[in-house]
């Protein structure tokens, strides 16, 4: 639901265009393909209605041809549409208006939904393509696999007895099925990532590289970790996946391409003789496509309208610039709404006896080439708008009995956002470019140490609470998101049990009732950790121009300002 690019949070246009500055390099592509004498074909992997503030809007009002992501969706003239978990988050009667409206089949082949009208498991698609012998058909087979955690993490959005097939078996069995039916190709829609080389787990974070490997599929569109991916050598020598794959980030920042070079054989069978994968991104001078813009104008005012509405006062400049570098004040407001739904829920119960520890995820850190992407309310009234980057995807908290040696392997996956930091490369970045941001949780509660000089899985050197070092195996409540609770973000080695407690409420209903507490100087001024290594290390970090202002926050890691990237970033060095 990114259409415009429109930054609601600031209340501005943002730097790039959303789905309407594809639509312009779709156009761009589909002229090259005519002119080069090749046929295209335009897909979508998913989470296509989340994931904005017009979405949370439009998701309450009734689907017509004029809903902004319908509209757009036909205008643009997509081919197939796979299913992302996100788009199960408004439950199933708006997604089946949704699907009944959309021109294009929308695929879910490994999704058992009951009462889902419209689903398709899988289809075909026939292209002419012209060749040496003249124009012949070209018929694709199109599938799609959702994460199989997605049956935990919309547990509460999912009909009764809805299930989440093993996204290898299903599509195995589905392409063989295409085959029989005449399919010449099969493209996997796998809304999942490519993960770790030699990932064995079928999980959103690599099964898409497990799907890669399967000799019945031939093209993998890969998504749902934000990540960006392109094969960029058509010889054969291929880069970590073992088929044409290509992984164009999140929120229409790429068109992703996958070319083809086709050969019929004597037997009829077309076979992939030449292949190359890339990315077009958006850049400043892209112009976008009015057309887009102009069908989700009206629902974009009346959501500026309903965010421009004041919510509450603020003490406190809140802002996540340095979220990364240390605790920030936006991720103790986020840790105190957990805390204070988690402990009202389990009043009266075993469980409240038990210390309640909470979780704030790094939201708006930058990323994506996009300097402005961060959490910023400055001391007054708070406006509804300002509480949109906090939970842009709407995971709903939940509480869940943990032990120290989870914890641990908590901390340990959250420490992977750093580079391994070496003494003697002062020009070294502090922050792994592979790994997304929303991997790294704090967990409020705790006092610990970070030090990315050490290896992967060994960087929590001091982990105590209430001044005492954690038993591996004392217990604890920690409130959470359901998200994470399931495994989400490369968490899923730590075996917990079933959450306790799933709220019903809102994220940002639950940070505007922690704003308005009374408790919340003490969440504010928290610092549950801090970056400390064995000897003096420095590194590299890019942030927002607009930190400047605050670089006094960071004052322990003798910050210097190296000065602008290319992309709108200040380079700041920092002394570990």
């Amino acid at each position: 639901m990114n259409l415009s690019g429109f930054d609601y949070a600031s209340d501005d246009q943002g730097p790039s265009w959303g789905l309407a500055g594809i639509s312009t390099l779709i156009s761009k592509a589909r002229t090259q393909a005519d002119q080069e004498g090749r046929s295209s074909i335009l897909v979508d992997n998913g989470d296509f209605l989340q994931g904005t503030p017009l979405a949370d809007w439009q998701s309450t009002r009734k689907v017509t041809s004029d809903h902004p992501l319908v509209a757009t969706f036909n205008a643009m003239g997509y081919d197939a549409i796979g299913l992302g978990n996100h788009d199960l988050d408004y439950h199933g009667d708006y997604l089946s208006q949704i699907i009944k409206a959309l021109n294009a089949p929308v695929i879910s082949t490994n999704l058992e939904l009951e009462g889902m009208r419209g689903l398709e498991k899988n289809t075909i698609l026939t292209r002419i393509v012209e060749t040496s012998q003249g124009a012949k058909p070209l018929k694709i087979g199109m599938i799609s696999a959702l994460p199989v955690e997605t049956e935990v993490w919309n547990r509460m959005d999912l009909p009764s007895g809805s299930t989440v097939k093993d996204p290898l078996r299903a599509l195995g069995k589905a392409a063989d099925l295409l085959r029989k039916q005449g399919a010449d190709l099969i493209i996997a829609l796998a809304h999942m990532g490519l993960g770790q080389t030699g990932a064995a787990n079928i999980t959103g974070e690599n099964g898409a590289r497990l799907l890669g490997k399967m000799s019945g599929i031939d093209v993998v569109i890969a998504g749902h970790t934000h990540q960006r991916f392109a094969q960029t050598d058509p010889t054969g020598q291929i880069p970590a996946t073992s088929c044409p794959t290509v992984m164009p980030g999140s929120a229409a920042a790429d068109l992703g391409f996958v070319d083809l070079d086709l050969v019929q054989g004597d037997d009829g069978r077309w076979q992939i003789s030449h292949h190359q994968s890339q990315l077009w991104p958006q850049t400043e001078t892209l112009r976008p496509d009015t057309e887009i813009i102009t069908k989700s104008k009206a629902a974009h005012q009346a959501t500026r309208a309903y965010l421009a509405e004041e919510i509450g006062q603020t003490k406190y400049d809140l802002h996540s610039y340095f979220a990364l570098l240390r605790p920030s004040n936006t991720m103790g407001l986020s840790a105190r709404a957990k805390a204070m739904e988690v402990a009202h829920a389990l009043l009266g119960r075993p469980e409240s006896s038990l210390p309640l520890l909470a979780t704030a995820t790094a939201r708006a850190v930058g990323g994506m080439q996009d300097p402005l992407n961060y959490i910023h309310i400055p001391k007054g009234p708070v406006f509804r708008r300002h509480l949109t980057r906090f939970a842009p995807s709407g995971n709903r908290i939940c509480a869940v009995r943990v032990t120290g040696a989870d914890l641990r392997k908590w901390l340990e996956q959250s420490a992977r956002i750093y580079n391994y930091l070496s003494p003697s490369d002062p020009h070294q970045l502090l922050l792994d470019d592979n790994q997304p941001s929303f991997i790294f949780d704090t967990i409020y509660g705790l006092d610990y140490q970070i030090d990315p000089s050490q290896p992967v899985g060994r960087r929590i050197t001091s982990l105590m609470f209430d001044q005492t070092p954690i038993d591996p195996d004392q217990p604890f409540i920690l409130a959470t998101n359901h998200f994470r609770a399931a495994g989400g973000g490369g968490y899923d080695q730590i075996h917990l049990p079933e959450p306790l407690f799933y709220s019903t409420r809102s994220p940002t209903d639950l940070i505007r009732q922690a704003l308005l507490s009374d408790d919340l100087a003490g969440w504010m001024s928290a610092t549950p950790w801090r970056l400390a290594c064995e000897k003096p290390v420095q590194a590299e970090f890019e942030c927002s121009p607009n930190a400047a202002r605050y670089i006094e926050d960071i004052r322990a890691l003798s910050p210097k300002n190296l000065g602008r990237t290319d992309t709108g970033f200040d380079r700041i060095q920092i002394t570990l």
